[in-house]
């Protein structure tokens, strides 16, 4: 089962993005994120958040939906994204987050960040956008893609150990990783899939195009 998480950044690629969320079960709406629900004419399962940054006319029209709406206290130590993952991860096993980047670099970073609670609860999180596949691991991931595709590896915690990369054009065995020494950047896929395993640690797994 696989639910989408819809947020308040960037999604350029309106078409694209309908495809995805037709694959999923379920439809979240972090607060903004009504925003683009509303211009893709889709209808959420139910909105959470503040609704600080939701229009009121998004939220009248979703109302009239009987669209469910969760609403929280402005005045919360969680963002909205963070508490809708919470939400999904309690009936998902699969949660793609779609707006999740964007200007705000503060959150762009906190929602990289709470992937790691996905991980931790051996769940499959992805932020996904025009140009990137983003994960955070903590044990394994196969990823498909065609060769040339680029991958990045960084560590998210202080030290990454035991680091197995196969099917890429600079495989590695028991490799190390550390903050301030990106080295993973930009590998590419030799092969259709690529296999990623690590001993210790939580790793930012990047497919990316230019």
């Amino acid at each position: 089962m696989k639910a989408a998480i819809i947020c308040n950044g960037m999604i350029e690629d309106y078409s694209s993005c309908k495809e995805k969320l037709s694959q999923v079960d379920c439809i979240i709406c972090a607060d903004g994120g009504t925003r683009h629900a509303f211009n893709m004419n889709i209808v959420p399962n139910i909105i959470i958040g503040d609704l600080d940054s939701s229009k009121d006319e998004y939220i009248k029209y979703y109302s009239s939906k009987a669209v469910p709406i969760i609403r929280y206290s402005s005045d919360k130590d969680k963002t909205d994204t963070h508490i809708c993952l919470e939400y999904a991860m309690e009936q998902y096993d699969e949660i793609l987050l779609l707006g999740a980047t964007g200007s705000r670099l503060d959150h762009t970073l906190g929602n990289i960040s709470i992937l790691k609670m996905a991980a931790d609860k051996g769940k499959i999180a992805c932020i996904m956008d025009q140009n990137n596949e983003l994960y955070v691991i903590k044990d394994g991931i196969k990823l498909e893609g065609s060769k040339g595709d680029l991958l990045s590896l960084l560590p998210l915690s202080s030290k990454v150990e035991g680091i197995v990369l196969k099917g890429v054009a600079y495989p590695l065995h028991n490799a190390v990783m550390e903050i301030g020494n990106p080295y993973g950047v930009s590998n590419q896929f030799e092969d259709h899939v690529v296999e990623l395993t690590i001993a210790s640690g939580y790793m930012i797994v990047i497919k990316s195009k230019d």
